[in-house]
Protein backbone atom coordinates (compact mmCIF):
# COMPACT_ATOMS: atom_id res chain seq x y z
CA UNK A 1 0.00 0.00 0.00
CA UNK A 2 3.17 2.42 0.83
CA UNK A 3 4.34 1.90 -2.55
CA UNK A 4 0.98 2.81 -4.42
CA UNK A 5 0.55 6.10 -2.28
CA UNK A 6 4.04 6.89 -3.59
CA UNK A 7 3.07 6.23 -6.98
CA UNK A 8 -0.05 8.23 -7.06
CA UNK A 9 1.82 10.86 -5.37
CA UNK A 10 4.67 11.09 -8.09
CA UNK A 11 1.48 10.67 -10.72
CA UNK A 12 0.17 13.38 -9.62
CA UNK A 13 3.26 15.61 -9.75
CA UNK A 14 3.80 15.05 -13.11
CA UNK A 15 2.74 17.83 -15.16
CA UNK A 16 1.83 20.14 -12.48
CA UNK A 17 2.81 24.12 -12.84
CA UNK A 18 1.52 27.32 -11.69
CA UNK A 19 2.10 29.94 -9.99
CA UNK A 20 -0.80 30.87 -8.17
CA UNK A 21 -2.04 28.56 -5.12
CA UNK A 22 -5.68 28.60 -6.28
CA UNK A 23 -5.09 26.55 -9.57
CA UNK A 24 -2.66 23.09 -9.54
CA UNK A 25 0.25 24.06 -7.80
CA UNK A 26 3.74 21.84 -7.21
CA UNK A 27 7.10 23.37 -5.58
CA UNK A 28 10.52 21.33 -4.95
CA UNK A 29 12.81 22.31 -2.38
CA UNK A 30 15.59 21.08 -0.23
CA UNK A 31 16.57 21.92 3.33
CA UNK A 32 18.94 24.59 3.91
CA UNK A 33 21.42 21.79 4.19
CA UNK A 34 20.81 20.03 1.13
CA UNK A 35 19.81 16.52 2.66
CA UNK A 36 16.32 16.34 2.25
CA UNK A 37 14.59 17.12 -1.05
CA UNK A 38 10.74 17.76 -0.84
CA UNK A 39 7.95 17.83 -3.73
CA UNK A 40 4.98 19.99 -2.34
CA UNK A 41 1.66 19.69 -4.67
CA UNK A 42 -1.93 21.46 -4.43
CA UNK A 43 -4.21 20.34 -7.21
CA UNK A 44 -7.70 21.52 -6.49
CA UNK A 45 -11.05 19.36 -7.37
CA UNK A 46 -11.18 19.77 -11.30
CA UNK A 47 -15.02 19.36 -10.94
CA UNK A 48 -17.61 18.35 -8.53
CA UNK A 49 -17.11 14.56 -9.28
CA UNK A 50 -13.20 14.63 -8.83
CA UNK A 51 -10.67 14.54 -5.94
CA UNK A 52 -8.40 16.96 -5.58
CA UNK A 53 -4.92 16.11 -4.20
CA UNK A 54 -2.84 18.21 -1.49
CA UNK A 55 0.66 16.28 -0.27
CA UNK A 56 4.13 16.67 0.28
CA UNK A 57 6.91 13.90 -0.53
CA UNK A 58 10.08 14.17 0.84
CA UNK A 59 12.84 12.14 0.40
CA UNK A 60 16.73 12.10 2.57
CA UNK A 61 19.90 9.98 1.61
CA UNK A 62 22.48 9.20 3.88
CA UNK A 63 20.82 9.12 7.09
CA UNK A 64 21.75 7.45 10.60
CA UNK A 65 18.73 5.95 11.27
CA UNK A 66 16.93 2.67 10.78
CA UNK A 67 14.25 2.71 8.49
CA UNK A 68 10.85 1.47 9.89
CA UNK A 69 11.23 -1.61 7.20
CA UNK A 70 13.95 -2.61 4.76
CA UNK A 71 14.52 -1.24 1.22
CA UNK A 72 12.64 -3.62 -1.55
CA UNK A 73 14.56 -6.10 -2.93
CA UNK A 74 17.34 -5.25 -5.33
CA UNK A 75 16.95 -1.78 -4.25
CA UNK A 76 19.83 -1.06 -2.18
CA UNK A 77 19.82 2.44 -3.49
CA UNK A 78 16.36 3.74 -2.56
CA UNK A 79 15.79 6.27 -0.41
CA UNK A 80 13.64 6.45 2.59
CA UNK A 81 10.86 9.27 1.56
CA UNK A 82 8.14 10.67 4.05
CA UNK A 83 4.57 11.19 2.45
CA UNK A 84 1.97 13.45 4.09
CA UNK A 85 -1.29 13.31 1.94
CA UNK A 86 -3.84 16.17 3.14
CA UNK A 87 -6.51 14.12 5.89
CA UNK A 88 -4.00 11.17 6.36
CA UNK A 89 -1.13 10.65 8.67
CA UNK A 90 2.15 10.71 7.56
CA UNK A 91 3.73 7.37 5.63
CA UNK A 92 7.91 6.25 5.48
CA UNK A 93 8.47 4.44 2.44
CA UNK A 94 11.23 4.59 -0.37
CA UNK A 95 11.71 6.79 -3.46
CA UNK A 96 13.65 5.88 -6.72
CA UNK A 97 17.24 7.08 -5.13
CA UNK A 98 17.85 10.29 -6.94
CA UNK A 99 17.17 13.56 -4.79
CA UNK A 100 16.06 16.24 -6.82
CA UNK A 101 18.30 19.27 -6.68
CA UNK A 102 16.08 22.24 -6.68
CA UNK A 103 17.96 25.56 -4.77
CA UNK A 104 17.31 25.51 -0.74
CA UNK A 105 15.44 26.91 1.48
CA UNK A 106 16.46 29.49 4.16
CA UNK A 107 16.84 28.24 7.63
CA UNK A 108 13.29 28.97 9.24
CA UNK A 109 11.67 29.75 5.97
CA UNK A 110 8.37 28.13 5.31
CA UNK A 111 6.49 27.06 2.48
CA UNK A 112 2.54 26.05 1.69
CA UNK A 113 0.19 24.97 -0.71
CA UNK A 114 -3.19 23.63 0.18
CA UNK A 115 -3.24 22.55 3.96
CA UNK A 116 0.33 21.37 4.17
CA UNK A 117 3.04 23.82 5.12
CA UNK A 118 6.58 22.53 5.55
CA UNK A 119 9.63 25.01 7.76
CA UNK A 120 13.01 24.21 7.34
CA UNK A 121 16.03 24.02 9.77
CA UNK A 122 19.33 23.81 9.22
CA UNK A 123 19.51 20.15 8.90
CA UNK A 124 15.90 19.31 9.02
CA UNK A 125 12.28 19.36 7.48
CA UNK A 126 9.21 19.24 9.46
CA UNK A 127 6.01 19.14 7.30
CA UNK A 128 2.48 19.46 8.79
CA UNK A 129 -1.48 19.08 7.47
CA UNK A 130 -2.67 22.08 9.01
CA UNK A 131 -6.31 20.36 8.76
CA UNK A 132 -5.19 17.73 11.00
CA UNK A 133 -2.30 18.57 12.73
CA UNK A 134 -0.42 15.33 11.74
CA UNK A 135 2.92 15.88 10.41
CA UNK A 136 6.57 14.24 9.91
CA UNK A 137 9.88 15.72 10.97
CA UNK A 138 12.87 14.40 9.04
CA UNK A 139 16.66 15.07 9.80
CA UNK A 140 20.08 13.21 9.17
CA UNK A 141 20.05 11.93 12.81
CA UNK A 142 16.18 11.12 13.58
CA UNK A 143 12.59 11.16 12.14
CA UNK A 144 9.00 12.13 14.00
CA UNK A 145 5.48 11.16 12.68
CA UNK A 146 2.48 12.41 14.51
Amino acid sequence: MIAGVCAIAGAASIGLAGSSLAGPFSDQFQSPSGDISCNLVNAPPLGTHTLGTNFVQCDIANHSWVPPRPPPPGRADATSTFVLMRGQVPVVAYGPGNLASPDPMDDGEARSAGAITCSSEQSAMRCTDVSTGHFFRVSQESYELG
